[in-house]
């Protein structure tokens, strides 16, 4: 059980974490890219549902400098029961992706910030929510490395971890950036359009990753089509900015087609061509996870310009264990 001097969350409304979180991860960026964009996906609604939640509370003025300092925020989406749930940010993120490490009373604090968190989510109720009650199984997405180095910490001496897998976290500009430039045309009768929805069951067949066909639905997407308008290639951008669900069918690999899928389509979202589906593309980034030693992905991250900036997980924890 938490202590009283222990910290604490603070739930604050839809409308109130999108005036005070963006201000605080947008000097952050590009390591804040996944709750920044994940805050504003326009499937937050209806907000009733989700959890906006930080270590101080709702004010109408910025929080003290001493809280910006140490502050953690998180979003939590708990009725995705088969996706990830939870974003999570600590700008020592910023510090650690600098710095390559923070202090030890940083990491406790960090640590602390965790435990309350996950505690947090267990004295929390939300009715209205589908599927509520909800399994005790906390899905972090997208989590950087130093925070997932305390979940560790706090939940291997309990058998707390379900699931752990780490991946390099790449990051890349989608705006003014001449990695974004297409270098050559698409091959004869080949075109770019959008996923046709009477084809998305080829890219949910072709995904190691459970994908739900009403999320795919509502995300910016660029595909490229053959001469008799059938699947080739595709990319997706994913709720929280990611560069996600890139494939390119076997028969049609070896002609540049992901590289090309994949600069159309952060130069689409750098422009705010998806703002139809409620996708800006305001944090002018895109982040990616990639296996490490993945040299077709990691090839088509380079050439959209990205590099590696840091480690990140999908950490399943057991809340019932605390």
């Amino acid at each position: 059980m938490a202590s009283e001097n222990s910290p604490r969350f603070y739930i604050f409304s839809q409308e109130e974490a999108l005036s005070t979180f963006l201000p605080l991860l947008h000097p952050h960026l590009p390591q804040s890219n996944p709750l920044y964009n994940r805050l504003q996906a326009p499937q937050n609604l209806p907000s009733r549902h989700c959890l906006f939640a930080a270590t101080f509370p709702p004010s109408p003025s910025p929080p003290p400098s001493s809280l910006q300092e140490s502050h953690t925020l998180v979003f939590a989406d708990r009725s995705r029961h088969a996706e990830s749930q939870i974003w999570t940010f600590n700008p020592l993120i910023s510090e650690h992706a600098a710095k390559g490490s923070v202090a030890t009373e940083q990491q406790a604090t960090i640590r602390s910030h965790l435990l309350a968190l996950i505690l947090f989510f267990k004295s929390t109720a939300i009715p209205d929510a589908p599927g509520w009650p909800f399994s005790p199984i906390l899905k972090f997405g997208c989590i950087h490395d130093l925070l997932t180095q305390e979940l560790r910490a706090l939940a291997l001496p309990r058998q707390a971890v379900l699931h752990d897998t780490q991946w390099n976290l790449w990051l890349a500009p989608t705006r003014a950036s001449p990695f974004l430039v297409q270098k050559r045309a698409l091959p004869d009768g080949f075109s770019v359009v959008r996923v046709p929805e009477d084809q998305l069951d080829i890219v949910l067949s072709t995904s190691s990753i459970p994908r739900q066909k009403e999320t795919m639905l509502t995300l910016p997407n660029i595909s490229i089509l053959n001469a008799t308008d059938r699947l080739a290639a595709w990319a997706y951008i994913g709720i929280d900015g990611t560069l996600a669900t890139l494939y390119v069918l076997e028969e049609y690999r070896g002609l540049g087609l992901a590289s090309f899928v994949a600069k159309e389509l952060l130069t689409r979202l750098g422009r705010g061509d998806f703002g139809d589906v409620g996708f800006k593309g305001e944090s002018g980034w895109c982040h990616s996870d990639v296996y490490d030693g993945n040299k077709g992905s990691e090839a088509v991250m380079r050439a959209i310009g990205g590099s590696v900036g840091g480690v990140s997980s999908y950490f399943w924890v057991d809340s019932e264990l605390f």
